[in-house]
């Protein structure tokens, strides 16, 4: 019995710890993706990266392809698939379709100009919307 007891208060330490690390880690994404918001804003907004079907960015060309950059936008896409497998994992699904869910979320809040991809793959610009 004395046994059980110790196996559970070790797994339930195990869990404990896992949630702190779980939320660390967490905190610790949101600090990057707003670290790195200004810089992709910029590289969105100066065509150089666009938004894929994915969730994921690529750049559009090799305007704007510095070491630097390809290093930001890696490190943003890596952070992305680390949420998406979050989620996925959550929701029962595959990592592919919470990207894909979340590529529409960015289409919609996409600013006027930046670059996306439509489900067919197809590049496009976002066009200001007609007025009513």
């Amino acid at each position: 019995m004395k046994g059980k007891i110790k196996i559970t208060a070790v797994l339930l330490g195990a869990l404990f710890l896992l949630a702190v690390a779980i939320q660390a880690e967490s905190v610790e994404l949101k600090e990057r993706f707003l670290q790195r918001k200004p810089m992709l804003e910029q590289m969105k907004n100066l065509e150089w990266v666009g938004e894929n079907n994915l969730g994921f960015l690529v750049f559009r060309g090799e305007t704007g392809k510095s070491e630097e950059n390809i290093l930001i936008v890696q490190a943003e896409n890596e952070d992305r698939k680390t949420v998406y497998g979050e989620i996925a994992i959550k929701v029962n699904t595959k990592i592919e379709e919470v990207g894909k869910r979340r590529a529409a979320q960015i289409a919609v809040l996409a600013a006027v100009g930046h670059w996306l991809q439509d489900e067919a793959g197809n590049w496009y610009q976002k066009k200001q919307p007609a007025p009513l």
